[in-house]
């Protein structure tokens, strides 16, 4: 699970693959999960050994585990949260074809400059940012082309001859190419912001978690569990329109705060009931 949730919150290209391996790990924890629920559930029948070690007189409960709950529950929040953030609608889709057709970011001269700069009211370190549309000189399969590709961006006045970041696929000229801005993508300040919730929370959650709470909620209790287990698969289910269609950027966002706050409902409702 701790596998998954880190794959989640990682800035991975939006790739099929990055989907697929997203997917592939969710299985894999989902089967864990059924695993210890067939274990725990079996071993209550045939009167079994208990599956915790029974805590020593004078003892008490370990604080690995509180801790490790204060990790993942952000974690957790945090991965479904990072789902929402990248490309969204027609710019998303061809983003999405750009990669699944094997392309990428490649930099390429400039060939000519075709329209006027423009200010972006950007300034770093007291140089303006400019914005401009260039024609450069793609090499795809077929053929070398050359295409206009609006909207670059570059600190001073850009010149023939510059590079720029283009993403294109050779094997798809028809989808052209496309400005590719510097960093992770167009949402990269919301993953910081993300990321550093993550971490506040993480350092400094472990002190509301009771342990002998905690402890006493490991033992598996289908009418506990299993309603939290189906809390935790709702939020998965909301965040399966993102990873398989191109939603609006309001409808990521909504959804993915709605499965954020999904394993802090399981846990309430776990703690509330054993």
């Amino acid at each position: 699970m701790s596998a998954t949730l880190i794959v989640g919150i990682l800035p991975l290209q939006p790739r099929a693959e990055t989907r697929d391996l997203r997917l592939a790990m969710f299985g894999c924890s989902l089967l864990c999960g059924m695993m210890w629920m067939t274990v725990s559930v079996r071993s209550r029948r045939a009167g079994g050994v208990d599956l915790d070690k029974p805590v020593r007189p004078g003892r008490r409960p370990s604080r690995g585990l509180p801790v490790l709950l204060a990790v993942l529950l952000p974690l957790a929040s945090g991965a479904a949260l990072v789902q929402a953030v990248g490309p969204d609608g027609e710019p998303g889709r061809w983003v999405s074809e750009v990669y699944t057709a094997g392309g990428g970011v490649h930099e390429v001269p400039v060939k000519r400059i075709v329209s006027e700069p423009r200010p972006t009211g950007v300034n770093v370190n007291g140089v303006d940012e400019y914005e401009v549309d260039v024609v450069v000189t793609l090499s795809f399969d077929d053929r070398p082309r050359r295409i206009t590709v609006e909207g670059v961006r570059s600190l001073e006045v850009p010149e023939e001859g510059d590079t720029v970041a283009v993403m294109y696929s050779p094997g798809r000229p028809e989808l052209g190419g496309r400005y590719h801005e510097a960093g992770f993508f167009p949402g990269g300040a919301a993953l910081l912001w993300i990321w550093a919730v993550v971490l506040f929370i993480a350092a400094f959650g472990s002190g509301i978690f009771d342990r002998a709470e905690v402890h006493s909620a490991r033992r598996f209790r289908v009418e506990v569990h299993g309603v939290a287990a189906l809390v935790l698969c709702l939020g998965v289910l909301l965040l399966l329109p993102g990873a398989f269609f191109q939603t609006s950027t309001w409808a990521g966002w909504l959804l993915a705060f709605f499965a954020a706050g999904t394993p802090w409902l399981a846990l309430t409702w776990v703690i509330k009931r054993v």
